[in-house]
């Protein structure tokens, strides 16, 4: 930032007074409306009508005219009136509010992106913005986290203390709980790409170098095959590119001429990933962690990534992907093979074991639970009350103390040490 962008970030700041009733929403730095504070934003409106919700978001509106959402707000200038305004801040980046002047008085809520990961993040990995990092964590109120297993990982590589976590599970998981809401979603992913009728594989890698060349090198036609044979019916191959990838597909001129045939649909572009998930009746990637997220709806899913891709990943996973419940292939003939060979009974109990293992807190009430703590923050309700109140719901619902001091010991504990030794609110959207 420079330093005549910093000198109207602190005169703004000084001199716009905080709205007690204003939430600010942040997902990726503006990309758009979506992950967890998308969902949380969405339960607010409804929830806690009273509260006025503002999103930040870059200049494309395009996909966010949701009828909870009203536009307002432009530029540096917006973003810094809205956040230098806001009682409470939402988001879901680490070092996004690095930069950013926290005022006395205003709450900011990290509710992170991940799941379960497989990959490791910030300290864990060797983080060259370790003073940044450290001083927004220090300067975070609350950290949502979905597991005994997530409040490690943001322990370890964030420096998170306990007294920030509140473990409630991750908003954007709800969907996968309510079966009216799935049934939905499915039928209108079905109808909106044109593939009603047929089943869908979900191919969604994530970022990394290696990433166009290696979907470039994807068998469509013997992927679905394979489907065919092991679990019939008609099946189409969704793509669903990392936003990234797809940027850099768009910016070189480069070509998928192999993934444009007649059984390819482009999900590109569809802004909610939890909705594809919910849409699609199994699933591939190389280590993203929307697979984590997949094991929820208890679908075929498979890990493929190339040899190469392995050993780029040396030392930078907390577990080895031959630990989790996901079928693994380091080869085009063999992921074939992982799918027609695919033991559907076998697979659920070892999700069941990975998801008990984890120590997870996921049951469908996790957008509930933090708007409600939304709602408390705002009315002065301290963190250490909340993480009580969370934690003997917790209790209630089955977690005993107990429960949660062994799955600590022998879940999330184990998955780092394993590694280590290998109603209709009023919402506004900021630009």
């Amino acid at each position: 930032m420079s330093s005549s962008l910093k000198l109207v970030q602190r005169l703004i700041f000084a001199c716009v007074k905080i709205d007690k009733n204003k939430v600010v929403f942040d997902h990726f730095n503006g990309l758009d409306v979506g992950c967890n504070p998308g969902y949380i934003a969405r339960k607010v409106s409804t929830r806690h009508a009273d509260l006025k919700t503002v999103w930040l978001l870059s200049n494309n509106r395009k996909g966010y005219n949701g009828d909870w959402i009203t536009y307002g707000g432009g530029g540096f200038v917006g973003k810094c009136i809205a956040l230098a305004s806001a009682k409470v801040v939402v988001f879901n980046t680490l070092n996004s509010m690095s930069d950013w002047p926290k005022k006395k008085g205003q709450i900011w809520i990290q509710t992170g992106h991940g799941s379960f990961g497989i990959k490791k993040v910030g300290l864990d990995l060797g983080n060259k913005r370790k003073q940044k990092i450290i001083r927004e964590a220090k300067r975070t109120n609350v950290f949502l986290s979905n597991s005994v297993f997530e409040t490690k990982v943001f322990s370890n590589g964030f420096r998170f203390k306990s007294k920030q976590i509140i473990e409630i599970g991750h908003a954007r998981s709800d969907v996968f709980f309510d079966d009216l809401l799935k049934f939905s979603l499915k039928k209108e992913i079905c109808k909106k790409y044109d593939y009603e009728g047929k089943k869908l594989v979900l191919f969604a890698p994530t970022h990394s170098e290696f990433d166009v060349d290696f979907v470039k090198k994807i068998d469509v036609e013997s992927i679905l095959r394979a489907f065919q044979d092991r679990f019939n019916g008609e099946w189409v191959f969704g793509l669903r590119l990392h936003p990234r990838t797809r940027n850099k597909i768009l910016k070189n001129g480069l070509s998928l001429k192999s993934l444009n045939g007649k059984n390819v649909v482009d999900l590109s572009e569809h802004s909610d990933m939890q909705e594809l998930l919910v849409a699609s009746d199994a699933m591939i990637t190389d280590f993203s962690s929307g697979i984590f997220d997949f094991l929820l709806t208890k679908r075929p899913c498979f890990f493929h990534l190339e040899e190469l891709m392995r050993e780029s990943l040396q030392g930078t996973l907390y577990f080895d992907f031959l630990e989790t419940p996901i079928p693994t292939s380091f080869d085009s003939s063999v992921l074939t093979e992982n799918i027609r060979k695919f033991d559907e009974i076998r697979f659920l109990g070892q999700v069941d074991s990975f998801l008990e293992q984890a120590g997870s807190y996921e049951n469908g009430r996790a957008a509930d639970n933090a708007a409600d703590i939304i709602k408390a923050l705002t009315k002065g309700v301290s963190v250490a009350r909340l993480r009580l109140q969370y934690k003997n719901i917790s209790d209630l619902e089955g977690i005993s103390s107990s429960e949660i001091a062994r799955k600590e010991k022998a879940g999330g504990a184990q998955l780092l040490q394993n590694k280590a030794q290998s109603g209709k609110g009023y919402v506004e959207v900021a630009e």
